[in-house]
């Protein structure tokens, strides 16, 4: 590591301060790794950037204001430059703590004092993160509990190839291997395993013994994964790993031959059949907006928008059925009755969907107004002033329910940032599906094709799934609130979606037997 000799930091203070360049150790473990900083007169800081991926988590910069976020699989912690306020989000609640000095932003790096580093990242890691000032030391005490255990590794021999079998108490949601050849006549390739979230005895693990595909197996245990390194008997020329959910394993196919095609065993293909059943479209759920207490937008003439979201959403349950019959079609709600946007997406995810679509009406302040046609919408931080106003309406119904402001008091514009991130498995998905749609409705309806935007709809939140919000029309043009209460309307609109999903199921389930 190159560190100049000295540098200037100007930008938080009146008169710029000459400090001396610091390297800091940080040691997970065994292993050691090294956290680039400065020291000033009285105080040591770090690259908080460096500090964090050297714990193994995930940093996002928010460029406009220099913030960065920190998040790992239990929580988020939020810096900002030149304050004393750290944003930590754990255990289902968010606080406002103070540290004593500021995070300082150096040559477009954010830094953050060392001796009170582990107080914050100790609240989001599983284990405790000390700094020893006489060593210029971290030191990472991982604590394993609440991460899936490894509960035994079995391997086995087939024709052209080997079945290596990591058993654990509930699936890694991330997982990975790579087969690294030593380049040398005699000596072995290396199986590296990863698995995050995940965790180890690592002696036991250590002290397994060999098999007929590998001489020894190594573990490394980080805070919030772990590694399996297998010492390989024979060379294999290509891998392929896939879980089986009913058995919570992770399993690598190691092959000897180049031709895959013929190396898959009876016993994998049927593995791999029944993998690729847990990704079939099978459940559609439906979420008619408002409802209830909750009117939702009112149109020119008194058109209310719950009335309007659950009519399209009861046709639109009625088509799929006739055009799916093999999908199970959940709705959040089919009558007049209230249900807070948190509810929805564990509706959703309870019933086991595959895909959620929201259904609303939209209108303009000011009425009656020109502006019409439809919108659909995908998860993510808005990124025009409509975009934002159309959310910020449709997030207006937490007001209708009991301690709202406590409820959804995290969802500020840097978590959204942090949830879209999260959603990011499914963007893709829900924004082909937002296309098809705007596609598909403005075809067979008499609205126009408005185009697909982002925003941080609420009620989108808590899907883990592909998810859209329908705009279907403004009930602030007097012309198409009329449409838009109509059963010939109502009923084009479901048509149109219908029609979409459709397409977008012959999509997505291609994609998944491709892959």
């Amino acid at each position: 590591m190159r560190i100049k000799s000295v540098f200037l930091i100007g930008l938080l203070y009146c008169a710029p301060i000459i400090a001396q360049p610091k390297v800091v150790t940080l040691r997970v473990g065994g292993n050691a790794s090294y956290i680039g900083g400065f020291e000033d007169f009285n105080h040591v800081y770090v690259s908080l950037n460096e500090l964090s991926k050297g714990l193994g988590l995930t940093t996002f910069v928010l460029k406009s204001t220099d913030k960065l976020s920190v998040y790992s699989n239990y929580g988020s912690l939020l810096f900002t430059p030149g304050n004393n306020f750290v944003v930590v989000s754990a255990g289902g609640e968010t606080k406002v703590l103070q540290m004593p000095i500021p995070a300082l932003l150096a040559n477009d790096k954010l830094y953050i004092p060392a001796e009170y580093a582990g107080d914050y990242f100790s609240r989001i890691i599983q284990g405790s993160l000390e700094y020893d000032e006489a060593k210029s030391e971290f030191d990472y005490s991982p604590a394993t509990a609440g991460l899936p255990e490894i509960t035994g590794v079995q391997a086995q021999s087939k024709a052209n190839g080997a079945v290596i079998e990591i058993g654990m108490q509930s699936l890694p949601r991330a997982y990975e291997a790579s087969i690294t050849s030593s380049g040398l006549g005699g000596e072995p390739d290396m199986l590296y395993v990863t698995l995050m979230p995940a965790a180890g005895n690592v002696q036991k693990l250590d002290s397994l013994p060999q098999t007929d595909i590998y001489t020894s197996l190594f573990a490394i245990q980080s805070p919030n994964s772990i590694q399996l390194s297998f010492r390989l008997k024979q060379k294999y020329v290509s891998k392929q790993v896939f879980v089986d959910s009913t058995t919570n394993s992770v399993i690598i196919a190691l092959y000897s031959s180049a031709d895959v095609q013929k190396i898959f065993s009876e016993e994998l293909k049927k593995k791999l059949e029944n993998e690729k059943k847990n990704w079939k479209l099978d459940v559609i759920v439906i979420d008619p907006g408002h409802g209830g207490k909750d009117p939702g937008t009112i149109g020119v003439h008194g058109t209310e928008e719950k009335n309007v979201a659950l009519a399209v959403g009861l046709d639109l349950r009625q088509d799929l059925r006739r055009a799916l019959p093999k999908v199970k079609v959940v709705m959040t709600r089919d009558k007049d009755v209230f249900v807070p946007l948190d509810e929805r997406g564990e509706i959703a995810n309870e019933a086991g969907g595959k895909l959620f679509i929201s259904l609303h009406c939209n209108s303009m302040p000011h009425k009656p107004n020109p502006m019409h046609g439809v919108e659909t919408y995908f998860l993510r931080p808005g990124k025009t002033g409509e975009a934002i106003r159309i959310a910020a309406q449709e997030n207006a119904a937490i007001k209708y329910e009991n301690d709202y402001e406590k409820k959804y008091k995290s969802y500020d514009a840097d978590n959204m940032i942090l949830t879209a991130m999260a959603h990011s498995a499914y963007v893709k998905y829900s924004e082909r599906l937002a296309q098809l749609i705007e596609d598909n409705v403005s075809a067979v309806a008499s609205v126009t094709d408005n185009g697909v935007s982002q925003a941080g709809f609420y009620v989108l939140i808590g899907a883990s799934m592909p998810a859209v919000l329908v705009e279907t029309g403004y009930l602030s043009n007097v012309r198409e609130e009329r449409y838009l209460r109509s059963k010939k309307g109502q009923r084009a609109i479901a048509k149109g979606i219908t029609n979409a999903i459709v397409k977008f199921k012959a999509e997505y389930e291609k994609n998944f037997t491709q892959n």
